[in-house]
């Protein structure tokens, strides 16, 4: 009797053991990069912005409850779009340190598009651009805000973050 109740205990710690282990690998960061139908992006304007800049948040959410994903960097080969036809504006990164972010559901990344607030507006339609999980990012389409300018000739693009 006393043996099994030993062999319960031990049974019971070691089944407790592998739970508590399976939760942490759970929650352990991905090294699987985002793929385009793991990822749901839209894009908004951002309340908050720095003295003569504006910008619009791009963000990212998981597709599924089951997405585990990895986003690092800055969103790569950004274009807008009006007509069908791509607006004549570059786009460059922000410097900033890019820090790997974990995609899962309830856990979603943002990364910015800043623009100059007194630059010269034009209509888009669309922003594409491939997504910030390193060289061979896959390219996503998101519809612009409805009535949003993008301006000047030159944006700046931030890398992904929570």
């Amino acid at each position: 009797m006393k043996r099994a109740g030993t062999a319960l205990i031990v049974g019971g710690l070691a089944a407790g053991g592998l739970l508590l282990a399976g939760g942490a690998a759970n929650a352990m960061p991905s090294d699987h990069p985002c793929g385009a139908s793991d990822v749901d992006v839209t894009v908004a304007a951002d309340p908050s912005n720095a003295a003569g800049h504006e910008a619009y948040v791009l963000t990212y959410t998981a597709a599924s409850p089951t997405t585990n994903c990895k986003l690092e960097g800055a969103p790569t080969a950004v274009g807008f779009l009006a007509g069908g036809q791509r607006l004549p504006i570059a786009v460059t990164t922000d410097a900033s340190e890019a820090v790997p972010v974990n995609l899962r559901d309830g856990h979603p990344a943002v990364s910015r598009i800043v623009q100059r607030s007194a630059a010269a507006p034009a209509a888009a339609e669309f922003v594409t651009f491939d997504l910030p999980t390193g060289p061979y990012g896959q390219p996503v389409s998101v519809a612009w805000p409805a009535g949003a300018p993008v301006k000047g000739e030159t944006v700046q693009v931030t890398p992904v973050g929570n």
